[in-house]
């Protein structure tokens, strides 16, 4: 039942409240803005001088409030933080709990004057001075203004020289209570006795905690924002403690919602009070730390205030990391290159400050910052107007303490006890007797000056970029060291402090989409085109010499086509899978650091980071697949080295052979007598450049590894770069692209012109040494180089060596080519299946001669001579019958040869 009257005093109060907003004017109604689809509350900042006359400026909403209504006669101080009454008005009261704000009353015109409601200003005639202010519950029956009496007796604060009985300069110790120039009279104060409870029961000191009645009751009981505001200030002293009778409980009793039992007293006001110190826990704050503001800055400007500890403020205006860094005055930082003083960069890495602090160091910063410096926390997120006017709007910052409680050090953000206010460095002080015995020039001294010390060990602002851009709501991340000087204590002990800015990527679907979603299926179809063209040709190959040839089965069967697509599927799926990885780290970046202004962030984050391992994995896999048949292939097609030189014993009589079939190689007739061997140096000598070649590349592996790895370290050391990920990958790959891209060029342009082409160079040298290379890459597939020498020899002696050359410089000799009317000596050749099934048989022998002598059968002459013996013999078969194939001297084949044997194209046959 009494939940219930609890619960409907809450709603009533809301109410009223809600009325006295819109009765209070434009001032206060619109200082607090819910930004849309949000859970943010972000305030208008108002300058104080857009205040006017009437009206006084709230710290807590950055807004300019009225002081009360028109016929109050109020007006604001002239620091603008409080109200008070009209030049032409005398107060009666400073406050009245009744009325919220100071109580006015006319000034009579004459001292005689018999005018009601005028009051007589004049001195206090029975002392000089006044020294004391009255805090006492109002007498309705004396009260200047008639008023209903509420079912509490009101407290009011009177001024000096305005008591009722003419004292002004005594305050009565067995009845009152003195607190600074005010005289409170013991019943006022009883209800906030228990406060004291608080210091006496913890460690906590009496310096600054033996007022703490005091603050509570000028807070909660005459509403007064400076008292509310140092009030929060001991809060943060007692490292928020949440002890029942701590500062903190009054904030945490009408701020944080789960609390609110726990703390919950009749005898406690149940307003919220000011200033705001915690955020609720629960859900709400959860969203609050993941939503967008739907702002996208170029810089992260902050705003802070800064109190003294009496809750008056210190200072405001942006806030620079230099205001919260201890190593600048008494350490040395090791990060030297980066200046806290300059504006905070969005998206930008920036490396973390750390520094060994002493004690020394600390007990000098806390003579400077220690309890006198209350900070608060806000981000800038000014709009245009339509009007093209900025509107400065302030969002505060939530801040997470770690060692506060233990739900603050784990994930759950629901659970967080985030707080609005934090300090750099609490210091407890000794009694002044104990410091005073040391000598001030002794070491010891420094040491005896506090008890204790908690400074922050951790200072961490830490944001979320979304969609387009936008970011989070930053959080602050603390974290406090307790410095405990004892007995033991050494000014030289040393603690660390850091000072960083980080962020993280939450999700960007622009560019997951564009990448994974346009630019990866397009490359994937691209791919599969491809593929299903090499898969169309290798069977229009195959099935166009089938249809050609007398061979009754088909060459392309349904299962090997389907194997030559799924292969060069890999393979070009692959290359597209690079190629989007690759496009994914250049062109972001690029746009990223060529922009001016910042208008989009680094693209690689969480999600995608994953995608693109498995992007990268996935393509190494299938092209790991595509090498390996690849090699396969290369390792077992057949090359042949037809040499077209003829014995020098039939140089005589060639011309009366008659086994010549109509052929223009004497060599390529079948002989049954025996002839002069020909030297074989030249077959060595083109097999050995044919293996010098095939290892050949247009670019060095070794100048690339050597380039390459120096100017990677060089851009990695840059301190924006060597912890982003992005840029390390954007560096790398764009170095190694552009070393690539000049071998290349180096190669074409300038070391091929100076000392030819390779492949041109064996090729000359084969028509040089009279030899040409025919190489079945598949059963009916591939190239040619025709090497045969347009002077008809080349096993001589070094003179006619030369006078050939001679002659081919001076172009006295026939053309090199196959064809008369044509230099083109390379080609692709699709041969027909009877030449491959002529070639098989030929070769039989040698395959079986050398599985014989792997097996040691062979007993009749020694297994070496007949391996040898063999091999010369089916070389000799296989040179002939290719030579007299080249030369259309087997004439069975002539009809799979004829429309379909040669193609006229140029191909790189490395």
């Amino acid at each position: 039942m009494w939940v219930f009257v609890k619960q409907c005093f809450l709603c009533v109060n809301v109410f009223f409240q809600v009325l006295a907003v819109f009765a209070s004017g434009h001032g206060n109604a619109h200082s607090t803005l819910l930004l849309a689809n949000s859970s943010h509350t972000t305030y208008s900042f108002h300058q104080m001088s857009e205040c006017k006359h009437d009206e006084f400026y709230d710290l807590d909403t950055f807004s300019c409030v009225a002081c009360g209504k028109e016929d109050e006669n109020l007006q604001s101080t002239p620091d603008k933080f409080s109200c008070e009454c009209a030049a032409n008005y005398v107060t009666i009261a400073l406050y009245d709990t009744q009325h919220h704000n100071p109580l006015c009353a006319e000034k009579c015109s004459d001292i005689l004057s018999t005018d009601k409601g005028c009051q007589v200003a004049t001195a206090n005639n029975s002392k000089t001075h006044c020294d004391f202010k009255l805090v006492n519950f109002t007498d309705p029956n004396n009260d200047f203004t008639p008023r209903s009496v509420a079912s509490t007796r009101p407290i009011r604060l009177t001024p000096a020289g305005m008591h009722a009985n003419g004292i002004c300069n005594i305050c009565d110790l067995k009845y009152n209570y003195r607190y600074l120039d005010y005289c409170i009279a013991n019943e006022v104060l009883k209800p906030y006795l228990k406060y004291n409870s608080f210091w006496q029961s913890t460690s906590a000191n009496a310096v600054h905690f033996g007022d703490l009645k005091f603050v509570v009751f000028f807070c909660l009981a005459l509403r007064n924002n400076t008292a509310c505001s140092q009030l929060a200030n001991l809060c943060i002293m007692s490292h928020y403690s949440s002890d029942k009778n701590s500062p903190c409980s009054a904030f945490l009793l009408t701020q944080v919602s789960d609390v609110a039992v726990k703390y919950a007293s009749m005898d406690e006001h149940l307003r919220a009070t000011k200033p705001s110190l915690f955020y609720k826990k629960g859900k709400e704050t959860a969203k609050m730390l993941t939503e967008p503001l739907g702002v996208s800055p170029k810089q992260l400007q902050f705003f802070s205030t800064a109190y003294h500890l009496d809750g008056n403020l210190r200072r405001w205006g942006a806030f620079k990391m230099s205001h919260v860094n201890l190593c600048q005055m008494h350490a040395q930082s090791d990060a030297a290159d980066w200046k806290p003083q300059q504006e905070i960069q969005f998206a930008r890495f920036s490396k973390p400050i750390r520094c060994e602090l002493t004690v020394e160091n600390l007990i000098d910063l806390a003579k400077i910052y220690a309890n006198n410096n209350f900070l608060s926390l806000f981000l800038n997120i000014s709009r245009e107007t339509s009007s093209d006017v900025k509107r400065v709007s302030l969002e505060a910052l939530p801040i997470l303490i770690e060692d506060i409680t233990a739900e603050n050090s784990r994930a759950p953000a629901a659970e967080w006890q985030l707080v609005k206010r934090f300090q750099l460095i609490e210091a407890q002080p000794r009694h002044a007797r104990i410091h005073d015995q040391q000598s001030k020039y002794e070491d010891d001294f420094k040491l005896s000056l506090y008890r204790s010390l908690r400074y922050m060990e951790s200072f961490e602002i830490h944001y979320e970029i979304h969609d387009h851009n936008q970011i989070g709501i930053p959080l602050v991340k603390l974290r406090y060291r307790h410095v405990d000087l004892s007995a033991n204590a050494t000014l030289n002990a040393v603690h660390p402090f850091k000072l960083q800015i980080t962020f993280e990527r939450i999700a960007e679907a622009t560019q997951r989409k564009f990448m994974f979603e346009v630019m990866l299926p397009a490359f994937l179809f691209i791919a599969l085109t491809m593929a299903m063209l090499q898969m169309l040709n290798y069977r229009k190959r195959h099935n166009a010499l089938t249809t050609t040839t007398a061979a009754a089965t088909e060459c392309c069967t349904p299962s090997s086509c389907l194997l030559e697509f799924l292969l060069h599927l890999s393979s070009y799926t692959a290359n597209a899978a690079l190629l989007c990885f690759v496009l994914y780290i250049l062109v972001y970046p690029v746009q990223f650091l060529t922009q001016r202004s910042l208008a989009i962030t680094l693209p690689i984050i969480k999600d995608d980071q994953r995608s693109l391992e498995i992007l990268i994995y996935a393509a190494v896999l299938l092209k790991l697949i595509f090498i390996c048949v690849h090699f396969w292939r290369i390792s077992h097609f057949d090359l042949f080295l037809i040499d077209w030189e003829r014995p020098r014993s039939c140089e005589a009589n060639h011309f009366t052979l008659k086994n010549n079939l109509d052929t223009s190689s004497v060599c390529s007739s079948v002989r049954t007598f025996a002839t002069e061997n020909i030297s074989t140096w030249r077959i060595i000598f083109i097999a050995n450049e044919w293996i010098r070649l095939s290892a050949k590349q247009k670019h060095s592996a070794a100048w690339q590894g050597l380039l390459v790895l120096p100017l990677v370290q060089v851009f990695l050391s840059a301190r924006w770069i060597s912890q982003d990920l992005a840029l390390q990958l954007f560096f790398i790959v764009t170095t190694s692209l552009l070393i690539y891209i000049i071998q290349l060029l180096v190669c074409s342009f300038i070391f091929y012109r100076l000392f030819g082409d390779p492949l041109q160079k064996f090729i000359d040298l084969c028509s040089l040494s009279n030899i040409s290379v025919f190489m079945l890459l598949e059963q009916s597939f591939g190239f040619y180089i025709h090497g045969r020498s347009p002077n008809g020899f080349a096993d001589t002696d070094m003179y006619s060596m030369l006078a050939q050359m001679h002659r081919n410089s001076q172009h006295r000799c026939s053309r090199k080519g196959l064809l008369g009317d044509s230099d083109q000596q390379s080609y692709i050749i699709l041969p027909p299946l009877n030449l491959r099934i002529y070639f098989e048989k030929l070769l039989a022998p040698y395959q079986r001669s050398y599985s014989i002598s792997q097996a040691h059968f062979q007993k009749e002459i020694n297994t070496i001579d007949a391996a040898m013996e063999r091999s010369s013999a089916t070389f000799n078969n296989l040179n002939r019958f290719l030579c007299a194939f080249i030369d259309h001297d087997v004439l069975s084949l002539l009809t799979g040869y004829q429309g379909y044997g040669l193609y006229n194209k140029r191909e790189n046959f490395r």
